[in-house]
């Protein structure tokens, strides 16, 4: 006795949008369906059998999809906001939905599934059905596209609840890139539109636009897939299990096998914009000048504490000096300090006072110059959206394929037991 698969079985991917599971047939090219389950007359499944009834609408496809129809929808809409003329807008809508409505047509007809099956994993140890191994409730069929993991179910009620909580996960997913693309193609249409209404020329408004994809791009190689890529180990780590047996274990295996470590496809990625990359490189420059700032505010306390013979506390302060001349706020406090008349910097508590408060008034402008930074590059709605969401993609992908597992390591299989009988 042993719970093989019969013909009809239902089956769940890790990438599927369809709320229903798919059903699992048996390939009657590969060998001659001679061993049966009895009492309903289908023939058991073994491992050359990788046909479903009807193919799955995959992710993968629908994330390409909603990618590029978000993409030119949102730089449509930037173009429009950036001109700010109503009939522009009207038309930029029009586009967007136009865009929208064709690649979804696209792709409710692009998915195919049996060509892109891989192999079954797991198969029976030791039952063959006429040399092939036969499929059990543990086994697993991977899939190239995605990749993805399609887990069968003897039981039709776990079998539509795994698929609605897979699928339901799967949108949320496709919705976060459609988002996160959306926000890509409105950077850019909003950066080339306002260089245009600007009256730079299509020139400028190309150079504008192309330097915010172009941003964002190797923004999202650099920094957001780096990100992505430390998020999925770490939720990979906390679901797997320490002797590394469970199904989730297993099928994890598999999906790695198919899958490259780190992988990017445009434009459906996270990016950072030309209004974050400029706010941090300001808030650098302020970040360094802070340092010099407290730094100079050190020297100015050497300069009151100074020992030795006279030439030796001049030549001292004169490499001090020259020290904090190199940055604007260091020049300006030397000048303070110096007496009006002479030009030295003497060791008295009022020269140490006016040097205090020259470095006092650039802290305070630093510092209103760096919470001006931060809201410009990392504040507003638009801004946030576009930092926050592409952290979630891939924790919601490893969530989603953590769902599955589970579901199928559980399933009861519906109480039923298989008995196999040679023909």
């Amino acid at each position: 006795m042993s719970n093989y698969l019969p013909q009809e079985t239902f089956i769940v991917c890790s990438h599927q949008m369809d709320p229903a599971p798919g059903v699992l047939l048996a390939d009657p090219k590969m060998w001659n369906l001679t061993v049966i389950y009895k009492s309903q007359k289908k023939p058991l499944l073994t491992e050359v059998d990788m046909v479903l009834k009807d193919d799955f609408e995959c992710k993968s496809n629908w994330g390409k999809v909603a990618a590029w129809s978000f993409l030119v929808a949102g730089l449509a809409l930037g173009l429009a906001v950036a001109f700010s003329i109503c009939t522009f807008g009207v038309g930029a809508v029009i586009l967007g939905a136009i865009a929208i409505a064709a690649t979804v047509a696209i792709a409710s007809n692009s998915t195919k599934c049996n060509p892109n099956l891989v192999e079954w994993v797991n198969p029976h140890s030791n039952v063959n059905f006429e040399g092939h191994k036969a499929l059990t409730q543990k086994s697993f069929l991977t899939c190239s596209a995605g990749p993805g993991v399609l887990t069968p179910f003897l039981d039709e009620s776990e079998a539509n609840a795994a698929a609605k909580n897979v699928a339901f996960r799967n949108w949320g997913e496709v919705s976060l890139t459609a988002a996160i693309s959306g926000l890509f193609g409105f950077g850019i249409g909003l950066s080339g539109g306002t260089a245009l209404a600007g009256g730079g020329g299509i020139g400028a408004a190309f150079f504008a636009g192309g330097k915010e994809a172009l941003v964002g791009v190797v923004g999202a190689y650099l920094i957001f897939q780096p990100v992505a890529y430390l998020e999925a180990q770490g939720m990979q780590g906390m679901y797997s299990s320490d002797s590394g047996d469970t199904a989730y274990d297993q099928m994890l295996v598999s999906r790695k096998e198919l899958e490259g470590s780190f992988t990017i496809d445009t434009p459906d990625d996270p990016y950072i914009g030309t209004s974050q990359t400029s706010a941090a490189e300001n808030i650098l420059y302020h970040s360094y000048d802070r340092y010099r700032q407290n730094q100079n505010e050190k020297y100015i306390k050497e300069i009151m504490n100074l020992k030795g013979t006279r030439a030796e506390r001049e030549a001292r302060i004169a490499e001090i000096v020259t020290e904090m001349k190199k940055t604007r706020s260091g020049a300006q406090t030397v000048e303070a300090m110096k007496r009006q008349k002479s030009g030295k910097i003497l060791p008295r508590v009022k020269t140490s006072n006016k040097g205090n408060k020259v470095i006092s008034q650039h802290k305070a402008e630093t510092t209103k110059g760096m919470k001006a930074e931060v809201a410009k590059g990392f504040g507003g709605g638009i801004n946030v959206a576009g930092l926050v969401l592409p952290l979630l993609v891939s924790p919601l992908n490893e969530w989603t394929f953590s769902v599955l597992a589970d579901s199928f390591e559980n399933q009861s299989g519906g109480g039923m037991t298989i008995h196999s009988v040679q023909n």
